[in-house]
């Protein structure tokens, strides 16, 4: 529908590389525009805002000069030290997916997060999680055998928050990678440097290397799916998935743009049969 024709966005989607090698490459974006997007985005941690990194060791300092007027050394060290505990734990979260979008019935994928691997990324994840962001959003773009795409809310007004921003948007800034893109890890989609935002995919194969080089493109994992992977990840409609494939990118893919700024209107309308995440909870 032309009600539809509305906004540009960047695509925030791990791509696949191009047959004939890396390098800058064409694709169509969320509003049918061609856009040159890299291949291999890279990442560079450093280039976090060095005023905010000013900022806390200011204020670290302060803490510390005045624990050492007024407070016991060993209670503020105790204290401390259970934050980074906490912070750092592995913690689960739980997806009801209704994989048939014409049947109520639902299942579970149990996750396992970890911050230990990705700590800026697991923190976003449990953030929206608690924020119901996920809550009836699609899994809007799953690929056979390659990936299993969501993150992007049914209600506009959460994208518009988290996603449509066009100054300080809500984008993480990049981290390192300390685990490999095999199949059941979940990393957070990109569209390049300092971008990922709320979208989320579970690797449905051995995407590390050959032939998708998601590790090289620095794709980051922060948890991994413990169960249902090979039941409910397996009955997530691909149906649209599969066209897309098929034709290169050119037919059966959601516009990612008209989904964000529209939700659950657009999908409805367009891809009725994708399979819906009804709920995300975290289980501490």
């Amino acid at each position: 529908s032309s009600a539809f024709q509305q906004r540009n966005l960047k695509p925030t989607v791990p791509y696949l590389p191009r047959k004939d090698g890396n390098g800058p490459y064409s694709t169509t974006s969320i509003f049918g525009e061609k856009k040159i997007v890299l291949s291999t985005p890279y990442q560079d941690f450093n280039r976090i805002n060095s005023n905010i990194l000013n900022r806390r060791e200011i204020i670290s300092s302060l803490l510390t000069i005045s624990a050492s007027f007024c407070f016991p050394h060993e209670s503020l060290a105790s204290d401390e030290m259970t934050n980074e505990i906490d912070s750092s734990a592995p913690f689960t979260v739980i997806l009801s997916v209704q994989t048939d979008a014409k049947s109520d019935a639902t299942s579970k994928i149990e996750i396992e997060v970890r911050p230990d691997w990705a700590p800026l990324a697991a923190k976003r994840f449990r953030e929206l999680v608690e924020i119901g962001f996920y809550n009836d959003s699609r899994f809007f773009r799953v690929l056979p055998g390659y990936i299993a795409q969501f993150g992007i809310a049914a209600d506009p007004k959460l994208n518009k928050e988290w996603m449509l921003c066009e100054k300080n948007c809500k984008a993480l800034p990049d981290e390192p990678r300390k685990e490999k893109n095999k199949r059941g890890t979940l990393s957070f989609a990109s569209s390049g440097e300092n971008s990922r935002q709320t979208q989320v995919f579970i690797n449905l194969g051995n995407n590390d290397g050959l032939p998708n080089f998601l590790d090289g493109q620095n794709f980051v994992p922060f948890a991994r799916v413990v169960r249902g992977m090979d039941d409910t990840v397996k009955n997530l409609n691909s149906e649209y998935g599969i066209v897309e494939t098929v034709s290169a990118g050119l037919a059966g893919g959601v516009n990612q743009g008209k989904a964000a700024y529209y939700g659950a209107e657009y999908l409805d309308a367009a891809f009725p049969k994708l399979s819906i995440l009804r709920d995300a909870k975290v289980i501490r």
